[in-house]
């Protein structure tokens, strides 16, 4: 087994930091990144088995049901089942990353991409499905060129793994970290997962449609297709306080940001039928992820919704439609 300094250092990386899931990377350059069960970089041992969290896997079904494995419907153990075979005894590592140009923007796409979208960063997305992804831990690293050194990295990872590890493996031939579903272009690991994300198609026509509807900044952050959004009743903001009145803000709690741009931007928002244009910030830093915010006027916000009131949120035709109070 390796630890994630070891697996850094066997590419010639010196590590730049650890910092818990969730949380900003201060690093705004290329390099590669670590999801590991472990804060200790020199930690080389992991759990023996995965823990999957029976939730995630009912959300899975839930925005795809389409999804299959090898080639029949998902169910729930099915899905349970095989994440549980592709897990890699005792390998602290569950993942291995690349960002092109900016470590901390990649990570915190990969933090914003729910179970089942494809967008902004649906790369390892078997992390979502773990019941301890709270308790991940991020290690990252500069570098000049991620992607060559994200196959080195891989490789060492392979070399580390004792023969009867790899022996016990689902596919024994593609040996990568558990959450890591391919090697390069065409050398994927045989998961035997399809439909498991949006499909390409419906995030173009996703991105279309806010495209026309947001601002230039916030063009190519894309939402979920609103076919699946509108009967969902589990999207829903946060109690609105008299403080946030007095403030202009609706809160946006974590599952809920998926319905909205990665990054800050201006928005078209229809408030209890009112529309608007809105400012929204994420709220991803600087330390730990915090509740999204849609800024509204506050007379307005007065007007719409009483304190104690918590919202529901559908997207059509690229709007964010705030709606009824409950």
């Amino acid at each position: 087994m390796t630890s994630p300094n070891q697996l850094l250092r066997s590419a010639g990386l010196t590590p730049d930091g650890v910092v818990a899931w969730g949380t900003r990377i201060p690093l705004d350059v290329p390099g590669v990144y670590l999801a590991s069960t472990s804060s200790d970089p020199d930690e080389s041992h992991g759990r023996p088995n995965a823990a999957i969290d029976a939730r995630a896997v009912e959300t899975l079904l839930r925005m795809r049901p389409e999804a299959t494995v090898d080639g029949r419907p998902a169910t729930a153990r099915s899905i349970t089942e095989r994440l549980e075979a592709m897990w890699v005894p005792g390998e602290p590592v569950v993942y291995i990353g690349l960002a092109g140009t900016s470590v901390s923007s990649r990570v915190r796409q990969h933090f914003a991409t729910r179970i089942g979208a494809r967008a902004p960063h649906a790369g390892g997305w078997p992390i979502k499905m773990m019941a301890d992804i709270d308790r991940l831990w991020i290690h990252f690293a500069s570098c000049d060129d991620p992607a060559t050194t994200e196959q080195s990295l891989l490789r060492a990872f392979a070399d580390g793994l004792p023969d009867d590890v790899v022996a016990g493996l689902h596919d024994r031939n593609v040996v990568i970290p558990f959450a890591n579903l391919e090697v390069t272009k065409g050398r994927r690991k045989a998961h035997g997962f399809r439909g498991v994300k949006e499909s390409q198609a419906a995030t173009s026509a996703s991105r279309s449609l806010t495209t026309a509807r947001m601002s230039p900044s916030s063009a190519s952050l894309p939402v979920r297709s609103a076919d699946r959004l509108e009967t969902n009743s589990c999207w829903r903001t946060q109690n609105v306080t008299a403080a946030d009145i007095a403030r202009g803000r609706i809160r946006i709690p974590g599952p809920t940001k998926a319905l909205f741009p990665s990054e800050r931007a201006t928005v078209d928002v229809e408030l209890c039928g009112e529309q608007l244009r809105s400012r929204w910030d994420p709220k991803f830093g600087p330390d730990r992820e915090r509740s999204g915010i849609v800024s509204v006027p506050k007379s307005i916000l007065a007007r719409l919704v009483q304190p104690g009131h918590q919202l529901t949120v559908t997207v059509a035709d690229g709007l964010i439609r705030i709606g009824a109070a409950t």
